[in-house]
C-alpha cells in the first residue's frame, strides 16, 4: 500500500473509531429510551463499518498487527486508537 493510501486507512479508522466512542458516550448520557436506541443503532453502524474495513484489508493481504485496535469489543470503549499503531502491505 503505499504511503498516501496508508495514511487515508489510518484517518478513516480513527474517524470511524472516534464515532464510535462519541456514540457510546451518548448512548450513557442520553435522557430518552428514544435518544439510546438511536445511539445504540449508531454504535452497532460504525461497529459494523470497522469490521468490514478490517475483514477488507485481511482479504487483500493486508498484514494488521494491531488487528485488534482496529475493531473494540461491541459496546466497550476503545482503549488505543489504530492511529498509535501500524499494518503492513505484504505486497
Amino acid at each position: 500500500m503505499n504511503r498516501e493510501l496508508h495514511n487515508f486507512v489510518k484517518d478513516y479508522i480513527t474517524l470511524l473509531q472516534e464515532k464510535y466512542t462519541q456514540y457510546l458516550r451518548k448512548a450513557e448520557k442520553s435522557e430518552t429510551e428514544a435518544d439510546a436506541a438511536f445511539a445504540r443503532g449508531a454504535i452497532f453502524t460504525y461497529y459494523d463499518a470497522l469490521d468490514l474495513l478490517k475483514s477488507q484489508l485481511e482479504a487483500f493481504g493486508y498484514d494488521l498487527e494491531s488487528s485488534e485496535l482496529i475493531v473494540p469489543e461491541l459496546g466497550k470503549p476503545i482503549e488505543k486508537f489504530i492511529v498509535n499503531s501500524s499494518y503492513n502491505s505484504n505486497d
